[in-house]
């Protein structure tokens, strides 16, 4: 088995270039693929510490409107997602930088660069010191799976990682 990240897993998974996928994603999937839920996750803003609204103990997305974001790059399914829902929240965000990963992205704001939009457990909770993470209200929520393609062949090692996992998350 190979085991990789990639910027988008379900496009990996509809090309055929893997068997199965640990996913976040909001809404509906399609019917072709089997889905095993795992939990949800949270959108919060990190914020630089020295920055007022790093003080709130939560903050809705047009309380950001005016700050300068740290973004993942714009093609990355993710980015896409908090474009839409900044733009459902009444505003564009300004992007002064994009990256490749959440962890760089939290890096700069320690360095005081900007803030970012992330989901809540795609970052360790071992934070620099001068970044703080702030809930939006109301919350902005992601689906955590695990996900494979139906109606194909998986291999007999495949189908025990698969039987796996069942057992493990639906206890």
């Amino acid at each position: 088995m190979n085991i990789v990240e990639d910027v988008d897993p379900m496009a990996q998974l509809q090309q055929g270039e893997s068997e199965l996928a640990f996913i976040s994603y909001a809404g509906k999937l399609p019917d072709d693929f089997e889905v095993l839920s795992v939990g949800t996750d949270d959108l919060v803003a990190y914020i630089p510490a020295r920055n007022p609204l790093s003080k709130q103990k939560e903050l809705t997305l047009t309380d950001l409107k005016a700050e300068k974001f740290l973004t993942l790059n714009h093609q990355n399914p993710f980015a896409v997602f908090v474009q839409q829902v900044c733009a459902a929240a009444g505003f564009e965000l300004y992007s002064v930088f994009e990256g490749e990963k959440g962890r760089t992205l939290v890096n700069m704001v320690a360095l005081g660069m900007g803030i970012t939009l992330l989901m809540e457990q795609s970052i360790s909770e071992n934070l620099d010191s001068k970044v703080v993470k702030v809930p939006i209200v109301p919350k902005v929520t992601q689906n955590l799976a695990f996900v494979r393609r139906k109606n194909v062949e998986h291999t007999a090692e495949q189908e025990e990682l698969w039987q796996a996992l069942k057992e493990s998350f639906e206890k």
